[in-house]
């Protein structure tokens, strides 16, 4: 296992966590629209500095991909909004646990079927009990 890509991703998932707080917070005092708006804006100017300094490849080769893979930002954009939505009404860690299990769910399919030119990897009885587990625990985060 490639311990330093899986530290990056619980990095990932811990701001994942923290912006669903800050952004919940942000969406209420702004709007929802307005403040999923705020954040993307502030990502995509981040990410321009970035591309600016650090980028290697060649931004005008988004032309020639394949229409459906633009559809990360429609989907980015989605998750962001529903974030703002979702963590005033039913707190982060409920809301994270259900982006979690989704994530699981949608992300067993893509590998068992290998989709999206990505490796397959079956959908065995582990990756079942983890995705019943998850959604345990997010019945458990319900209960009074």
């Amino acid at each position: 296992m490639n311990w330093i890509m899986t530290l990056l991703a619980v990095i990932a998932g811990i701001s994942i966590g923290t912006q669903a707080g800050i952004n919940g917070g942000f969406g209420k005092k702004i709007g929802v629209i307005e403040g999923a708006f705020v954040s993307f804006a502030i990502g995509t100017l981040i990410l321009l500095v970035c591309t600016i300094f650090l980028g290697k490849g060649n931004l005008l080769n988004v032309f020639s991909v394949p229409k459906w893979q633009l559809t990360g930002g429609l989907l980015g954009a989605i998750y962001v909004l529903i974030m703002v939505l979702a963590v005033p009404k039913i707190g982060v860690a409920t809301t994270i646990v259900s982006v979690i299990l989704g994530q699981v769910l949608i992300s067993g399919v893509i590998d068992h079927f290998g989709l999206f030119g990505g490796k397959q990897i079956p959908f065995d009885w582990q990756r079942g009990v983890a995705a019943l587990l998850l959604g345990i625990s997010l019945f458990l985060m319900y209960k009074k």
